[in-house]
């Protein structure tokens, strides 16, 4: 259930690139259903090997390079599925769009997340993804240290709440 929403976000996304390219822009004899079925490939392939591996790993940056790199090879081998073969420009072009989709996503996420790091930088999507018992847990502990701290202080230099 964790990885429902970023998928349908990056399905959206890829499937509406998959379809202006392939279908309607540079290669019209692409089928809406193939181009949808190859955005669905591409969304699972891009979901689990950039997002899950990559990018907590290298960064956005590179994991955003990398998924155009990834996205390329996935639409080169769905090739043999079409009617009309993609040529390489129109492999390379729709690749390099999902590629700064991807971007622009990990910087959405970015933003919807709190920062891990100290650098700003995307350690894991935890709350994106919807683990919210770890960070309930780490905010529970928090609040005990913070109420503890709390008693500590009112009661030192001589204040008593009671008075």
């Amino acid at each position: 259930m964790e990885h429902i929403r970023p998928l349908i976000i990056k399905y959206i996304y890829t499937a509406a690139i998959t379809i202006i390219f392939l279908t309607y822009l540079l290669v019209p004899s692409v089928s809406l259903g193939s181009s949808m079925i190859i955005a669905l490939f591409i969304t699972l392939v891009l979901y689990f090997a950039g997002d899950r591996f990559l990018l907590p790993r290298f960064g956005t940056l590179a994991a955003a390079i990398a998924n155009f790199v990834i996205a390329a090879v996935v639409l080169s081998l769905a090739n043999a599925f079409v009617r009309e073969p993609l040529g390489t420009g129109v492999i390379l072009a729709t690749a390099a769009v999902i590629g700064v989709a991807e971007w622009f996503f990990f910087r959405y996420a970015r933003t919807e997340v709190s920062p891990a790091a100290e650098g700003g930088e995307i350690a894991s999507f935890p709350e994106f993804l919807g683990d919210h018992e770890t960070q309930q847990d780490n905010r529970g502990q928090q609040g005990q240290e913070g109420q503890e701290g709390g008693e500590n202080q009112g009661h030192e230099g001589g204040e008593n709440p009671q008075q």
